[in-house]
């Protein structure tokens, strides 16, 4: 296709040279071989041609005229048109030379023997996300991104597996600036990001990255020759609705499934209490419909300007973003969940002298989240035969009194109320200031300084209105009072790195070598104070805790002054080497000290070390004429720590009621857990190999690789035999797990004459995790719980977080199978004898999946034409499975969702997966029918841009007009019975839908003005 395709465009050229002046010549490549399928170009005349597949070409011009020429992977030359020419092309920086962004300095990405992903500037924007990590989703292999519906929520990131059971968050280094979060970057502001996958990568930063590293890098002005100054405005406006919003049962299924389980509870296809539709005055509510909106705004606008002068590299942004969210607030008290916020950036470098270099940056944000009531729960279980409001204007539940049909607790269920009479804001501001020297002492001998500052101040309050709580009785119980609870946290952070760097070439070897010094300090204060009885006017500013009691205050979240402080101190040092551009050595090591945990012998510290070697097998003879532009073979190792593993040692006794001497109170206290006073920092221990291939002219690019990542000494509760009221569990570590998988990333640039370019890319990662050692055998219960059944296990030769309980085996159909099933109702499910005891119980409990996906993929294509540029993303995951928390919560006359209407046993469709309507116990335990296929396909990203022609922008004083139009979340195509697939969250919570924020399908418009 290709090859008609060139035919084509030659000849087509040929016939139109025939009417004017041609210019002939030949295009090389670096290697003196013909080249085709280049552009050339005669602005001035309007002309253009590729070459041939021998590298010809003719194109219609005049002698000393400017010809422009270009081609994928090779720089674009302009030359003089001459007669019988001959260019030689050379290969671009951006793919055997790029400079990448590694901790604590730059390296040739040739020269790279660990794994790190590179994702630009045009990658990441305009896309309507408050956080970066968002825009990477699907992008790149290894990681995966699990974005939260919430307008202002970081999605849950994990790069290779899971990396902490316990703690600990990916480490960024924005700028040179440490930090576990970046919401308060605005996404406009980054110029690109670099994953640091792998522990060889990684290990330069040592008990800060057993979670991973991203390296953020913002925008400043380039250096072109001469004074320049540039700036832009990029705006983004759209909505946003709920996607795949989940269909419940309507009022008449709702009446028919309750009959139905009152024929279950009797055994009897002719119960005793059955009812209709009319018994219940005719409500059918759609309790989805009423607490969510048809759509919501959202906006972004950002302003920057940037320049550079021979000694001054400079960009200044000022962003303001606003995100609607989904639920239908303005009603009560409710805050609503709306969130905004502005950020301001400034990034300057000065050259004092040719040898003498300062710089400095100030980031500045200020968010405002309102934090709504979540009843998308509740609005699940609430029955829709209750109004939303009864006719004197109060909250529609369903009472009883004597006589009259009783719904159980659900029958006081009101989304509408709970979203009405909560109210809840947090308001963040954080100020971040660093600046560095940098001194060449010698040639090719370097020392930096670097010193940064962190602050952040967080705010906020949840206030709940007084209310009469509903009951049995249509007034409802006795009134409870209003409650307002406060808490203001500042976090302070302050970094002092020093480094000093060698570079040195000779002959055929490159050596850089880097040492350095590195200090930290964290301080958190943290103050709780609530109230009773605080009025609500209106205005947030008048809600003060003195304006009510803390007499008899709910103890559950107590008034408090609490506080941390954290000490880091770490030596580390690099050795990159190059030999002939061919064999490459990486190898680092750093001991980090940490005042958190101690090892034996009363030592604070610890030493972690890496090391990668690589081979350019492209450079050598027997790969000339090959076809093959680069071939990269790679391996590394090394170690990594984890020291954000929660001290549970530091509280050790709880507070008792007191007891009462002789009329004097003397407080009491007792300790109820044991605990592990030596524990040490998690340790992560990796490998990996792989190798990276451009070919095709460097239109293809390939990179594949496997990895296996353990952690080792993982803590996390286990349980014990219970000690003397000491309970029966421990904080320890606990054991060992381990991620494994492989890695592949393809991608195809290729550019067909002058105005017409594509892109084509896919990722696709592998993932096997498995607990490998827990000690003693043992293991832990965790996750949500229902009647005592906890829904996760971690064990030794299972998925960390895999899900835990029975496995289903039919329905029982009739009596016969009943008496066999120790006269279980007809109509309920059979569950497995694992154990073959010849009873059901808790021996015959198993593993029935797990939150991890086995594979995660994405693909995208990118079309450009003149100037009309198309891009749609795609991305996935396979082989996971997602709990079904809330259809598994029954505990009356909850609503089913139309799934469980449409599908449910009944006598005339003898159902063997779906059981009847029912809410006893044993139906309800965690089973392998709540367990569902997490598996989907989305289409992440749909944009479609127009750029105004380059004369219109040269008579105007523009330099960049581009309109355009995008849908993100359009379509995702699943079949698990809930809003989302996509359900983050720690460890034990993580696959568990319950209460979960539905996501969103977004559709917006933009504009980017440049000048």
């Amino acid at each position: 296709m290709r090859n008609f395709i060139l035919s084509f465009v030659w000849l087509i050229a040929g016939t139109a040279i025939m009417s004017g002046q041609a210019i002939k010549g030949t295009v090389v490549d670096e290697n003196s071989l013909p080249l085709p399928g280049v552009s050339i170009s005669d602005a001035l005349k309007g002309t253009s041609t590729v070459t041939d597949f021998e590298g010809n070409f003719a194109i219609e011009s005049t002698a000393g005229a400017s010809l422009k020429f270009s081609y994928v992977g090779y720089k674009d030359q302009t030359v003089a048109a001459a007669a019988a020419m001959k260019v030689s092309m050379q290969v671009s920086a951006t793919n055997l030379t790029e400079v990448v962004v590694v901790g604590y300095g730059t390296q040739r990405k040739a020269d790279i023997t660990g794994s790190i992903a590179v994702v630009a500037e045009k990658d990441l924007r305009d896309r309507p996300n408050s956080n970066v990590l968002s825009n990477l989703q699907g992008k790149v292999a290894g990681v995966q991104i699990v974005n939260a519906g919430k307008p202002g929520s970081a999605p849950t990131v994990s790069i290779r597996g899971t990396g902490s059971i316990s703690g600990g968050n990916i480490l960024y280094v924005v700028d040179g600036v440490l930090t576990d979060n970046i919401d308060y970057i605005n996404p406009n502001d980054i110029a690109s990001v670099n994953v640091l996958k792998d522990a060889s990568s990684s290990a330069i930063y040592g008990i800060r990255a057993a979670n991973g590293v991203v390296v953020i890098t913002t925008k400043i002005g380039k250096k072109t020759g001469e004074e320049n100054i540039k700036f832009t405005y990029d705006s983004n406006v759209g909505f946003s609705n709920p996607s795949n919003v989940l269909e419940m049962a309507n009022s008449a299924d709702y009446v028919r499934l309750y009959n139905e389980k009152l024929a279950y509870q009797q055994q009897t296809p002719n119960p005793v209490g059955q009812v209709g539709v009319n018994d219940f005055n005719g409500a059918d509510t759609d309790w989805f419909k009423e607490i969510l909106k048809k759509s919501s705004f959202t906006q972004s606008q950002n302003v920057g300007l940037s320049g550079a002068s021979e000694k001054t590299q400079y960009s200044a942004a000022f962003g303001y973003l606003t995100q609607e969210g989904v639920l239908n607030a303005g009603q009560g008290i409710s805050s609503g969940d709306d969130y905004k916020r502005i950020t301001a950036r400034f990034n300057g470098i000065y050259n004092v002298t040719d040898r003498f270099r300062i710089g400095a940056t100030m980031a500045y944000s200020e968010s405002d989240s309102n934090d709504a009531a979540s009843p998308f729960a509740e609005a699940y279980f609430a029955p829709p035969i209750i109004p939303v409001r009864n006719a004197d204007g109060s909250y529609g539940h369903y009472y009883t009194s004597l006589g009259e049909i009783d719904l159980g607790q659900v029958g006081n269920a009101n989304p509408r109320r709970t979203l009405d009479l909560y109210r809840g804001k947090t308001k963040n501001s954080r100020t971040i200031a660093s600046g560095y020297a940098e001194l060449d002492l010698i040639k090719g001998l370097t020392f930096k300084s670097n010193l940064s500052r962190d602050f952040r101040n967080e705010a906020s309050y949840i206030y709940n209105a007084e209310n009469n709580p509903l009951g049995a009785t249509p007034e409802g119980g006795a009134l409870i009072e209003s409650k307002l609870v406060n808490k203001s946290t500042n976090y302070e952070s302050t970094l002092w790195e020093n480094t000093l760097t060698w570079t040195k070439e000779f002959n055929k070897h490159r050596i850089v070598l880097l040492g350095g010094f590195s200090r930290q300090q964290d301080n958190m204060r943290a103050l709780r104070a609530q109230s009773l009885g605080v009025p609500f006017n209106g205005d947030d500013s008048t809600l003060f805790l003195n304006l009510g009691t803390t007499t008899n205050v709910n103890e559950a979240l107590p008034q408090g002054d609490e506080g941390s402080k954290r000490r880091l101190q770490s030596y580390f040092g690099r050795l990159q080497y190059a030999y002939a551009d061919k064999y490459l050595v990486n190898a680092t090591i750093r001991r980090d000290g940490s005042s958190v945990y101690r090892f034996g012998n009363d030592q604070q510290s610890a030493t972690f070390p890496s090391f990668g070697l690589g081979w350019v097998v492209s450079k050598e003879g027997f790969m000339q004429n090959s076809g093959i532009d680069f071939l990269k073979l790679k391996g590394s190792w090394g170690k990594l720590g984890n020291s954000s593993v929660p001290r549970q040692f530091d509280n050790v006794a709880t507070v008792g009621a007191g007891v009462y001497f002789g009329g004097v109170y003397y407080p009491s206290a007792s300790i109820t857990q044991l605990y592990d006073t030596d524990i040490p920092w998690e340790v992560v221990e990796e490998y990996d190999f792989g190798f990276e291939l451009r070919a095709f002219k460097n239109r293809l690019s390939l990179e594949a690789g496997y990895y296996n990542r353990k952690t080792t000494d993982a803590a996390f509760n286990i349980y014990i035999p219970n000690q003397a009221g000491l309970g029966d569990k421990l904080f320890t570590n606990a054991g060992d797990f381990e991620n494994k998988g492989f890695e592949f990333e393809l991608k195809w640039d290729d550019k067909i004459g002058e105005k017409f370019s594509y892109s084509i890319y896919g990722n696709l990662t592998t993932i096997d995790n498995q607990v490998t050692k827990v000690v003693n055998g043992s293991y832990l219960n965790t996750g949500p719980s229902l009647f005592g059944d906890t829904v996760k296990r971690f064990q030794a030769g299972e998925e960390v977080g895999a899900y835990y309980g029975f496995e289903t085996n039919g329905v029982i159909q009739n009596a016969a199978e009943s008496a066999a099933n120790n006269n279980a109702p007809i109509g309920s499910f059979k569950f497995k004898d694992l154990n073959g005891d010849g009873k059901i119980d808790n021996n015959d409990k198993t593993f029935l999946g797990s939150p991890i996906p086995e594979l995660t993929y994405g693909f995208g294509v990118s079309l450009a034409y003149s100037n009309v540029d198309f891009g749609i993303e795609f991305q996935g995951v396979a082989g996971n499975e997602i709990y079904n928390f809330n259809r598994n919560s029954r505990f009356s006359n909850e609503n089913y969702d139309q799934d469980f209407v449409d599908n449910h046993w009944t006598a005339a469709n003898g159902s063997n997966t779906y059981p009847a309507p029912n809410s006893d116990q044993t139906s309800s335990r965690p089973s392998s029918f709540y367990v569902e296929k997490g598996d989907y396909f989305r289409i992440r990203n749909i944009q479609l841009g127009y750029s105004l022609p380059k004369t219109f922008l040269d008579n105007i004083g523009m330099d960049k007009i581009r309109l355009y139009a995008s849908a993100q979340n359009p379509f995702t195509s699943f079949k698990y019975n809930g809003f989302s697939p996509e359900i983050g969250g720690n460890v034990e919570n993580a696959g568990v839908d319950n209460n979960v924020y539905p996501l969103s399908s977004i559709y917006s418009f933009g504009v980017n003005l440049t000048f």
